[in-house]
């Protein structure tokens, strides 16, 4: 481990660390929306940091991409889950109206009761 000359003596990771501040602003920014949930387990606390970053890493891709509409990281994650949601609700709905339509040929061919 080699130290820096100076007053202070500090070793050369600390001061490497120093410059890499990028580490703390995705901490930072991965922490103000999470999913994170509690977990005892540690491959779920790994995939939740994963989406954490990815939601990030997205979120920047986008906005350098699309330098005429940028979003808040905010309105960014709501409207990817929206489109993410999407295709799932509209298999959804399509099952519902098919199984109402089941429901009502099986109500008419009921017949009246006899026993009176």
């Amino acid at each position: 481990m080699q130290v820096t000359d100076g007053e202070k003596k500090k070793p050369d990771t600390v001061v490497f660390y120093k410059s890499k501040y990028g580490v703390d602003v995705v901490d930072k920014m991965s922490r103000l929306y999470t999913v994170r949930a509690a977990s005892r387990r540690w491959p779920v606390h790994s995939f939740y940091n994963l989406l954490d970053l990815a939601g990030v890493n997205a979120c920047v891709v986008y906005n350098a991409l699309n330098t005429d509409c940028q979003l808040s990281r905010h309105q960014f994650l709501l409207k990817l889950g929206e489109e993410l949601v999407e295709n799932y609700l509209a298999i959804k709905l399509s099952n519902a109206r098919a199984d109402a339509q089941n429901f009502q040929t099986l109500v008419k061919k009921r017949s009246a009761c006899v026993v009176r």
